[in-house]
């Protein structure tokens, strides 16, 4: 940069002022083309223009600020700085068409006081970098057809145009959009990323009548890049989805048919042991306790013919068929009431956990109630097992005593008379003792 000028004209001792002849700049900066009164006197009352060529770029007077359509929200002066006598012009954004001579003019006292300043915007040499291959869609779908600029530049001051085929459907120019009627509200870019270089379109819903080749090309600097995207909008793609989804819901299929095979395989285990369980039952029913009742009434019984008793071994015989009719009678009453409420307890149930509970509970209480029953019988035929044992020792004792008064009578000295007497009243008691047996036997 050269050094700063000391004035460039002078009116009464006021002069303009820029601090470099030449500024140098790229395409898309901001920058600064500075310039002050000296002395640095307040400038809000002054008239200030800024010329490009000629061309008027800004205009201040009294307060009143006019920009050209050109530079429209890209440039501005500093007003906060304008009492220090500030007039530097700032420009955002630039183009590589506002390069050139730019004038400061200021206006005093009906005397004009001026300096000029050079922009120079270097032009960058990029290329364009599209996809290597074609982007593949499915309909409905919102894609995105990649193009940058290599080396990364801002790309806000160019031209872009895309294109299907030869037909025009997105442009950008100035900050504009336009787009075609086909692709209204579905094709865009991203101002953002254009400052990045990126000049990928985006298309919404595509459709299969959408797929072709899109080109896309850059116009900077009186030079024109291009590049090329083949999009391909398919059906099979969603069928590719669907039978994966098909797949997915298969496999999630089989998985349950697993899990059910389980479940089955438990149940007819868990039947299986109820039935196990029933059939053990049915083996056990009347076998544990009764064979020991048996062989303690058989006990009983061996006693009794030991001690000779005839009516106690008949009256036995009498009771003990009546006392087994009488117990399987029971056991066919239990059994029946046994069965028909596990039959209305299965009907009722809905898992076999609670069958399995509920037949144990029912033969456990079948086995309790079957086990005091025997309990109780035992002790009735014991109890009256003893009974008939006294009687029968009564019996032997009355025995024993009327053979005494018989040896004692048939002692020498006795006559025939008497012995015959004395012969005659033992068979005549004996006779009376065994009619009482017989009637005794006959009420029990």
């Amino acid at each position: 940069m050269a050094e700063a000028k000391e004035v460039s004209k002078t009116s009464q001792g006021l002069s303009v002022v820029c601090q470099s002849d030449i500024v140098f700049s790229h395409p898309g900066d901001d920058v600064v083309l500075s310039c002050h009164l000296k002395p640095a006197i307040s400038a809000a009352s002054m008239e200030i223009q800024w010329w490009h060529k000629e061309d008027p770029v800004f205009h201040y007077k009294n307060g009143q600020m006019t920009v050209n359509i050109d530079f429209e929200g890209r440039v501005s002066l500093p007003l906060q700085d304008l009492q220090n006598g500030n007039v530097s012009l700032t420009l955002r954004d630039i183009r590589s068409s506002q390069k050139g001579l730019y004038i400061c003019e200021v206006t005093h006292e009906s005397q004009s006081i001026q300096d000029t300043v050079f922009l120079h915007i270097s032009s960058v040499d990029f290329s364009l970098v599209v996809s290597s291959g074609p982007v593949c869609a499915a309909p409905g779908e919102d894609i995105i057809l990649p193009v940058h600029l290599l080396p990364e530049t801002s790309a806000v001051s160019m031209e872009i145009r895309w294109f299907r085929g030869t037909e025009l459907i997105y442009q950008y120019m100035n900050g504009q959009e336009m787009t075609n009627n086909d692709f209204e509200n579905r094709a865009s870019l991203s101002i953002q990323e254009l400052r990045r270089g990126n000049l990928a379109l985006t298309l919404r819903n595509v459709q299969p009548s959408d797929s072709g080749d899109y080109t896309c090309k850059v116009f900077h600097d009186g030079c024109q890049k291009r590049g090329v995207v083949h999009l391909q909008v398919k059906e099979i793609e969603r069928v590719k989805h669907l039978c994966s989804v098909i797949k997915q819901t298969h496999e999630d299929i089989t998985q349950q048919r697993v899990k059910l095979n389980e479940t089955l395989k438990l149940l007819e285990e868990t039947l299986n042991n109820v039935d196990r369980s029933s059939s053990r039952l049915n083996s056990m029913e009347g076998i544990p306790p009764f064979m020991q009742d048996h062989s303690k009434l058989e006990r009983l019984d061996m006693e009794d013919r030991t001690a000779g008793s005839t009516c106690t071994r008949k009256s036995m015989e009498g009771i003990l068929p009546l006392m087994e009719a009488e117990r399987g009678s029971q056991r066919t009453i239990q059994t029946r009431e046994a069965d028909t409420a596990t039959e209305q307890e299965l009907s009722s149930l809905d898992t076999s956990s609670q069958v399995l509970q509920r037949l144990r509970r029912l033969e456990f209480v079948s086995l309790t109630e079957r086990a005091t029953q025997t309990q109780q019988s035992l002790e009735a035929t014991m109890q009256s097992t003893q009974e008939r044992r006294h009687e029968t020792v009564s019996a032997e004792q009355e025995r024993s005593s009327s053979a005494v008064p018989l040896q004692v009578q048939e002692r020498p000295g006795t006559s025939q008379s008497d012995t015959a007497q004395a012969l005659q009243r033992p068979e005549g008691r004996r006779q009376r003792r065994q009619e009482k047996r017989e009637r005794k036997c006959q009420i029990l």
